[in-house]
């Protein structure tokens, strides 16, 4: 398997005129075809929506099944480097859920290749959203990409050409949209009645993360395919601290805390505040819970941000392990009317 950098990827992406171009990806490798357990919400074809997964892990779960809880839906395709994931969103969520065949797979190459696949849920991680993307709207899918978009601004225009050439319709996911108190507060910024804004804060707390503990390198497990899963990242040996979950605090992979809850508080800060562009003041944060040869990013990172006539600080970090480790992360934003010397 050969591997390329994201720079070239970028710069490839919107020439490639289809799924050849995407020469890192191991075509094939198909686990399984299972058939779900029948139910009774089958439709004619016509009026059926077939979505497939990319990536089965909790996130992705969650997403597929809020996709199948709507009639005229069904899964098609489930995609993961890691047939546990495959497994487990096989029998907790599309068995109970959908009623046709389906396609098992590590390799999603696979799944975009099913001409009755019609949108795709990309729920990876964060590395390989913007090529999963691109390639799915070359495969003239729709798509769903969880958030953050991208891990970089070019990706993310990158993913927003191939969308436009492409003709499809691609969704990031940002849940807190839909929450009711979210959409008041912007009512109410919008409004006018808080005067002229100055400062925005937003700010996530996540309890109970502690350090993690120092794990060597390994061999990865016998049901993973680990060049699949790094991907267009650098490579780099196996180990559990930097897979599934922990992947995010990890420059290689995705931005910390700032690119996983921040991304949802500046997103409803954005929203209400209807921000175009801005002047980045800095970026700073301390490392915290990722061992120093880890080379982990910030866990407590803070940025403050210059937009036309007020201004953005950000902020979030991690809990002391003492603290309750069930608890939900805590986050907020607020508007303030405060003098910036105009």
């Amino acid at each position: 398997m050969s591997f390329t950098n994201r720079r070239r990827f970028l710069s490839q992406s919107l020439s490639l005129g289809g799924l050849a171009g995407a020469a890192i990806i191991n075509q094939g490798n198909v686990v399984a075809a299972r058939s779900a357990v029948p139910n009774a919400k089958v439709l004619g074809a016509n009026d059926r929506i077939r979505v497939g997964l990319i990536g089965c892990g909790g996130m992705g779960r969650a997403d597929l099944r809020d996709f199948l809880r709507v009639r005229n839906v069904e899964c098609v395709a489930l995609c993961d480097v890691d047939d546990r994931q495959s497994a487990i969103a096989l029998k907790e969520v599309v068995e109970p859920l959908s009623a046709n065949s389906i396609l098992v797979t590590r390799d999603f190459c696979t799944s975009l290749g099913l001409k009755e696949l019609d949108a795709v849920i990309i729920a990876t991680p964060d590395h390989w959203h913007a090529q999963a993307t691109v390639m799915g709207c070359q495969a003239g899918k729709d798509v769903y990409v969880e958030k953050p978009l991208s891990v970089a601004i070019t990706e993310g225009r990158t993913m927003v050409a191939a969308a436009r050439k492409h003709g499809r319709v691609v969704q990031m996911g940002t849940q807190q949209r839909s929450a009711p108190h979210y959409s008041e507060a912007v009512e109410f910024v919008r409004s006018g009645k808080l005067g002229k804004l100055r400062l925005v804060r937003a700010w996530a707390y996540l309890d109970g993360k502690g350090e993690l503990p120092r794990v060597s390198d390994s061999t990865p497990p016998p049901d993973v395919d680990y060049d699949l899963w790094l991907g267009p990242a650098p490579k780099r040996p196996f180990n559990e601290n930097r897979f599934h979950l922990n992947f995010r605090w990890f420059w290689d992979y995705s931005g910390g805390l700032m690119t996983d809850w921040g991304a949802h508080m500046i997103d409803i800060a954005n929203w209400a505040m209807g921000s175009q562009g801005t002047k980045d003041r800095g970026f700073s944060g301390r490392q915290v819970r990722i061992p120093r040869r880890c080379n982990g990013n910030p866990g407590h990172p803070t940025s403050a941000l210059d937009f036309p006539g007020f201004q953005y600080d950000l902020g979030t970090c991690t809990g002391d392990r003492t603290r309750s480790r069930g608890s939900r992360p805590r986050s907020s934003v607020s508007w303030q009317q405060r003098s910036l010397g105009d």
